[in-house]
């Protein structure tokens, strides 16, 4: 067997009271922080006689004197941290491509609109909301998903709902009506948000820190670049008339099932916390002890309160927390771009369906400039983090700023009837594309920096705000850009952008103050779990 076994006896009887919970405060301080009105309102052990029921709990739960714990021992094949390197990338690669897979499904039922409105009979604006459930679906979800990895693992979680986001490709694909469609891409969006929440766990699972440049990197390439190619390919299929919008949907869900045997093939379980409680579990069935325990079965609270806490604390977190926020409102811009690129070439450049796909294009070739600035960025990460902390992160994201709303104005203003020429539009598109995978990048590694433990509520409320924004922008945005006309809309998110531009300055220069006076962050400080050493190699810190 390779784990290792630790024993924890439970305190002698003449202990007094008041040290039992002073040592139980202790075990249970990394419990999730939540605001007073939070606290209050789910049972999650604190202090004193709280916290002394909950150990009494606990103990109650064995039937001996000592707990034998489960852990992995020191270079155990079964701790996901020592897979193999190609087992990794195996598993790295396949995640991403769930990600790739449900963000090419997310735009690319636009390019299908026109034959989907004339057979469903349906409006453009119903049209416009279907677009808008997948978004909507996608902000939701991973409200729960942290919780249910925590009970269930990562694997089941991403095997279920990829057969749902499946299944719901083939409910679409056979929809006889626009209600059904909608529906379909909200349970959908629901199970594809798992490729967009988990996988950067599933990094986390498998990497060392200082490793996770190039995978996080590749899984935000499948992000922004499959936004874009999945439109491509379904403009030439809504292009051929024996195809169409149906037939977007088909391709769409037997790719998922290729995914689904991928999954199922390759996929193994990375979180440590499951792989040990199943340890642990086997053993008490195989010996009939019920001494032998995963830590993580007496430190979790119920799976109740862990989806209570996974719902509220991401919620708490973006309304109190500038930083959780401060980068998603860039999001509304980009989908509001997005959603204009197919009225405006077909409108003033005459673009059939094929061509329009075509536009999307830059989206891909900008992802991959930006996937290859990441790694420029990854350098200048490891030779300033020691002196800059969390903040290192945003030198490319300063840089993109920039470039973001320079790429919308340039979107703006020549996408005019003068100007024949569709170049420009699309250098505006591979401009902004490229500055926002930097900034999506630099988002997921400073919030996960300088959160720590409380990385994937920050990431889960700003996914949330990000998706809000995808939901919301697309309901009026073709009324917007008719009645303001191409430049001026698009100069208006433009300006939006420019505005947006100051937060990551902002953030390099006064990161730390502002960290300090966050609750989340400063008890991290208190524990004394810093960010430094969790992000650098042995060699690093040997250095």
């Amino acid at each position: 067997m390779s784990y290792r076994i630790s024993v924890d006896g439970p305190p002698p009887a003449d202990v007094p009271k008041d040290r039992l919970n002073a040592r139980i405060e202790n075990r249970v301080e990394k419990a999730p922080i939540l605001p007073d009105a939070f606290q209050d309102a789910i049972h999650i052990v604190e202090k004193g006689d709280r916290a002394s029921k909950e150990y009494e709990t606990s103990a109650a739960a064995v039937d001996a004197a000592n707990t034998i714990y489960v852990e992995f021992t020191e270079g155990d094949s079964r701790n996901p941290m020592n897979f193999s390197r190609p087992r990794k990338w195996l598993i790295t690669i396949v995640a991403c491509a769930m990600t790739g897979i449900t963000a090419a499904s997310g735009g690319s039922i636009a390019l299908g609109f026109p034959s989907m409105v004339r057979d469903l009979n349906a409006t453009s604006e119903l049209a416009a909301l279907t677009l808008s459930m997948y978004s909507l679906g996608f902000a939701i979800f991973p409200l729960v998903t942290a919780s249910l990895s925590e009970e269930f693992g990562r694997r089941p979680l991403f095997f279920v709902s990829s057969v749902v986001f499946m299944l719901m490709h083939i409910m679409f694909s056979a929809a006889k009506n626009i209600s059904t469609v909608i529906i379909a891409r909200l349970i959908s969006g629901a199970a594809g948000s798992v490729g967009a929440t988990m996988v950067g766990g599933v990094i986390a699972d498998i990497w060392a820190p200082y490793e996770r440049g190039i995978p996080m990197s590749l899984f935000a390439l499948a992000a922004i670049g499959g936004t874009g190619l999945g439109p491509v390919f379904a403009g030439f299929i809504e292009q051929n008339s024996r195809l169409e919008w149906r037939w977007i949907q088909w391709i769409q869900s037997m790719v998922a099932g290729v995914l689904v045997i991928a999954i199922y093939a390759v996929l193994d379980e990375t979180r440590s916390g499951v792989i040990l409680t199943r340890e642990a579990r086997e053993l008490r069935k195989k010996t009939g002890d019920s001494r032998h325990r995963a830590r993580i079965e007496d430190e979790n609270p119920p799976l109740k309160q862990l989806i209570y806490i996974s719902c509220t604390r991401p919620l708490y977190l973006l309304l109190t927390e500038p930083v959780v926020a401060s980068f998603s409102y860039s999001w509304g811009v980009l989908f509001s771009q997005i959603e204009s690129i197919a009225l405006i070439f077909r409108t003033l450049h005459h673009f059939n369906s094929a061509q329009v796909g075509l536009a999307f294009s830059p989206m891909c070739i900008g992802a991959l400039l930006g996937f290859i600035i990441n790694i420029y960025q990854e350098s200048l990460y490891r030779q300033h983090v020691k002196k800059r902390g969390p903040e290192a992160r945003l030198y490319a994201a300063m840089a993109a700023a920039i470039l973001f709303p320079i790429g919308c104005f340039i979107y703006a203003w020549t996408a005019q009837p003068s100007i024949r020429s569709w170049v420009g539009p699309m250098f505006g598109i591979f401009i902004f594309i490229t500055a926002l995978f930097s900034m999506y990048l630099a988002v997921f590694s400073y919030l996960a920096d300088a959160y720590g433990i409380y990385a994937s509520s920050a990431l889960a409320g700003q996914s949330l705000c990000r998706n809000i924004m995808g939901a919301a922008f697309p309901l009026f945005t073709n009324q917007m850009y008719t009645r303001l006309s191409f430049p001026w809309a698009s100069t208006l998110f433009g300006c939006l952008a420019a505005f947006l531009a100051v937060v990551p300055f902002i953030l390099f220069m006064h990161g730390p103050k502002i960290r300090g006076r966050s609750r989340f962050a400063s008890k991290l400080a208190e524990r004394g779990e810093d960010w430094n050493e969790s992000s650098l190699s042995d060699d690093d810190k040997l250095s």
